[in-house]
C-alpha cells in the first residue's frame, strides 16, 4: 500500500567543499526528500595556487561568513536536526582542524571531516537512493579530489579517492598540458577495476561535471532543462569533453551557459571525464543531481522508508501538496488494470505514478491545464526519471486532461510514435476514471472495465447506476476508440 509516510521534521545539512559551501534544508525524512532551501556560496576553501597546504585564507572568512549566515537562518527555521560535513579541502589541508574549531566556536556548527572512501561512499548511495538497481561507474568531481565507485544492481562493489578534484588541477598544472595529462593518467592507471565498467553508464557527479551538461543543453537548444538523468551517448559525450578540455576561459566566456566561478577549472573536469571514459569504454554518460548529501539523507531513513519507491513516495508527496483527493491515484491504478495486462514493470510504474498524480491540474484555468501540468512535470527538479520516461509522463498527463493532446514538439522527439500512443491511451483512462468518479476515492469500486470481442465495457452496479451519463459515455467511447474497440454502458447487479 502507498501511504505517505512523511515525518514532519526537517533535516539540513552543509556541505563545505573544495569550491563552496553550500546549506540545504529537506522537507522531512522521506523516501523522496524536496530540498525546500538552498543556499550555495563559492568561498574556493581548496584554491591553493602557492601550494601552501592550507586552506585558502579568502575563502576561509567567506565561508565563515557563510556559516554564520547558516546557523541564523536554521535558528530562526527551528531545524531539528543539522549535520555539517567537510570533505577534501578541510581534510587534506594543515589548518583544517583549526578552522573547524573557528565555525564551532563562531557558530556553534560541529563540522564533521569525512574521509575520501566515506565520501565515495556516500555520493554513490546518494545514486542509488534515487536508483535503487544502479549499474555503472559512479564519479564525483569536486575541487579537491575524484571519488569513483563501481556500482552493481544497486550494490557498492569498490571504491576509491584520488587527487583530481578539478580546482586542484588548475591551480597546479594550469598552462601546462603535458603534466595535467600525465597527472591524469598516472592516477587513473592506478585503478585497476575501471576496465568493469566497460558497456556500462558514466554516472556523472558534482558541479564541474553538470555545468558540462548545462552546456549542452543551452547550446543544443535541448528540450528539458533539468540536468539530473541527461543522458550522452559516449562518442558523443567524449567529441564534447574533448573540445571543452581545450578551451580557454575567453573562450569559454563567450559561450555562456556556464558559471563564472567554475570557467577556469571546467576544461581540467572536461578533461578527467574525457579519459576516464576512454579508460572504461562507457556505454554513455548519465548526469545526476544526486550526491553526498542525498546519501546522507538515504543513509539515515529508516530501514522500512529506504525499501520504497522513491518516484512513487515523490508523486505521493506532489499529490498531497497539489491535488483535491490525493488518495485517488491507488484505485484508479487498480481499476484500469484490466486493460494494461502483460505490461513490462517499467510501464505500469509510471502508470501508477500517472494514476497518483493525475489530478495535479485540477486548480488550473480549463484552456491551460493540459499543458501547464505537461510543463510541470517536464521540469520538475525532483522526479528521479531518465528523460524519456520524465516526457512520457508529462505526455501522459497532458493527454489526461484533454482529448487530443499533443505535447511540445522539441521534446517529443524523445519518444517514437507507439510510446505516444501508450501515453495517450494512459492518459484517457484516467481521464475517464476521474470524470466517473469526481477524483473522489471509494467510487470507483461500484464499476469496473471489461475487454469484450471488440468492446471496451463499463459495468456499473444498479446501486451506483445515477454515476452514468454523456460526459462518462463520451469519455469511455474516446478511450475505446484508441483501442481499436466500441464501447458500451452495462449497468449490472454484480461486479
Amino acid at each position: 500500500m502507498l501511504t505517505d509516510q512523511r515525518v514532519s521534521n526537517r533535516i539540513a545539512i552543509i556541505d563545505v567543499g573544495s569550491n563552496s559551501v553550500r546549506l540545504v534544508v529537506f522537507d522531512g525524512m522521506t523516501r523522496a526528500p524536496a530540498p525546500i532551501f538552498n543556499e550555495k556560496v563559492m568561498c574556493g576553501l581548496g584554491r591553493d595556487p602557492e601550494n601552501t597546504g592550507k586552506l585558502n585564507p579568502e575563502g576561509v572568512e567567506m565561508a565563515v561568513t557563510a556559516l554564520r549566515r547558516f546557523a541564523c537562518l536554521l535558528r530562526a527555521m527551528k531545524i531539528a536536526r543539522v549535520d555539517t560535513l567537510a570533505t577534501a579541502a578541510v581534510r587534506a589541508a594543515s589548518d583544517g582542524a583549526d578552522f573547524c574549531a573557528r565555525i564551532h566556536a563562531e557558530t556553534g556548527l560541529t563540522v564533521k571531516v569525512i574521509d575520501g572512501l566515506e565520501e565515495a561512499r556516500l555520493s554513490a548511495l546518494g545514486i542509488i537512493s534515487g536508483d535503487p538497481r544502479a549499474t555503472g561507474i559512479m564519479g564525483d568531481i569536486g575541487g579537491g579530489s575524484l571519488e569513483l565507485v563501481l556500482l552493481e544492481q544497486g550494490e557498492i562493489k569498490k571504491r576509491v579517492s584520488v587527487p583530481l578534484g578539478a580546482m586542484r588541477l588548475h591551480a597546479v598544472f594550469d598552462g601546462d598540458r603535458a603534466r595535467l595529462e600525465a597527472e591524469v593518467k598516472t592516477h587513473l592507471d592506478s585503478i585497476d577495476w575501471l576496465h568493469e565498467g566497460a558497456g556500462k553508464p558514466l554516472i556523472a557527479v558534482g558541479g564541474s561535471w553538470r555545468s558540462i551538461a548545462k552546456l549542452y543543453i543551452a547550446q543544443e537548444n535541448y528540450p528539458i532543462s533539468v540536468v539530473h538523468n541527461l543522458a550522452m551517448p559516449r562518442a558523443e559525450i567524449a567529441e564534447l569533453t574533448h573540445i571543452i578540455s581545450q578551451q580557454s576561459r575567453v573562450s569559454l566566456d563567450k559561450i555562456g551557459g556556464v558559471s563564472k566561478r567554475r570557467i577556469d577549472s571546467l576544461p581540467h573536469a572536461a578533461l578527467v571525464m574525457n579519459m576516464l571514459l576512454g579508460r572504461m569504454k562507457a556505454k554513455e554518460v548519465v548526469f545526476s543531481s544526486h550526491g553526498l548529501r542525498e546519501g546522507w539523507m538515504h543513509e539515515v531513513l529508516p530501514e522500512e522508508l529506504r525499501q520504497r519507491d522513491p518516484l512513487l513516495d515523490a508523486c505521493l508527496s506532489f499529490a498531497k501538496d497539489g491535488e483535491r483527493f490525493h488518495q485517488h491515484g491507488e484505485e484508479l491504478f487498480r481499476w484500469s488494470a484490466p486493460i494494461f495486462r502483460d505490461q513490462p514493470e517499467n510501464l505500469e510504474r509510471l502508470r501508477l505514478a500517472a494514476c497518483i498524480i493525475g489530478d495535479v491540474g485540477w486548480n488550473e484555468h480549463p484552456d491551460y491545464r493540459a499543458i501547464q501540468s505537461y510543463n510541470r512535470i517536464l521540469h520538475h527538479p525532483y522526479l528521479d526519471l531518465n528523460h524519456h520516461d520524465r516526457v512520457f509522463l508529462a505526455y501522459t498527463i497532458g493527454s489526461r486532461y484533454t482529448g487530443n493532446f499533443k505535447g511540445d514538439e522539441s521534446s517529443n522527439r524523445l519518444l517514437d510514435d507507439e510510446t505516444h500512443a501508450t501515453g495517450r491511451l494512459f492518459g484517457h483512462a484516467i481521464r475517464l476514471g476521474h470524470t466517473l468518479s469526481g477524483g473522489v476515492e471509494g467510487l470507483l469500486t461500484n464499476t469496473a472495465l471489461v475487454l469484450e470481442e471488440g468492446k471496451l465495457v463499463l459495468q456499473i452496479h444498479a446501486n451506483a447506476s445515477s454515476l452514468s451519463g454523456e460526459v462518462v459515455d463520451q469519455r469511455l467511447a474516446k478511450l475505446a476508440k484508441l483501442m481499436d474497440r466500441e464501447s458500451e454502458v452495462r449497468i449490472t447487479d454484480t461486479l
